[in-house]
């Protein structure tokens, strides 16, 4: 039987290279912002997409009110990401800061507390998480603060989440 993977954001361009990549090996599912490129080809090639748009709180309640409709998984990809705002601290709409952190961590967490119930748990191969931390997590990245933070807290979530939950694999790139 074939796996099952479900990409958040996969029409961001990692998440597109993912689906293409796993496409004929697995099921592959994910979510959506608005309709790309990368949408229209992913939807013609055949995989089934959700809207949703991390930052855009009816948007993000539309897609946890279809929880029982989503597909189970054995592999979930989270792709998501903005470094907005770009500035320093003090001159960055502290508003555009929260929302970038919120895209990059709070509300990434929010999907993945809500399709952990979907995960397909099996005694031979456990089921996988992946986040993505992107650069800038060892040193200063100056004007990139939002992002900086929220992909740091990642790591030690993942860390956490590995521990708490055992019967899932979590790891972050």
């Amino acid at each position: 039987m074939k796996k099952s993977i479900f990409i958040i954001s996969i029409t961001s361009d990692i998440g597109t290279e993912l689906a293409k990549f796993y496409f004929k090996k697995c099921n592959v599912y994910g979510t959506y912002r608005s309709k790309t490129k990368n949408y229209y080809h992913l939807k013609k090639i055949g995989i089934k997409l959700y809207k949703c748009d991390l930052n855009n709180r009816p948007s993000i309640n539309n897609f946890i009110k279809q929880i029982n409709d989503l597909p189970k998984w054995n592999y979930l990809i989270v792709s998501a990401g903005t470094q907005n705002p770009i500035g320093r601290f003090e001159n960055v709409n502290f508003k555009s800061w929260r929302d970038g952190f919120n895209i990059n961590f709070i509300n990434q967490l929010e999907l993945l507390h809500v399709l952990l119930n979907k995960r397909i748990k099996s005694k031979k191969n456990s089921p996988r998480v992946l986040f993505f931390a992107g650069g800038g997590t060892n040193n200063a990245t100056i004007n990139y603060s939002s992002y900086t933070i929220a992909k740091i807290a990642s790591i030690k979530m993942v860390e956490l989440l590995d521990e708490e939950i055992k019967d899932t694999v979590f790891s972050i790139l």
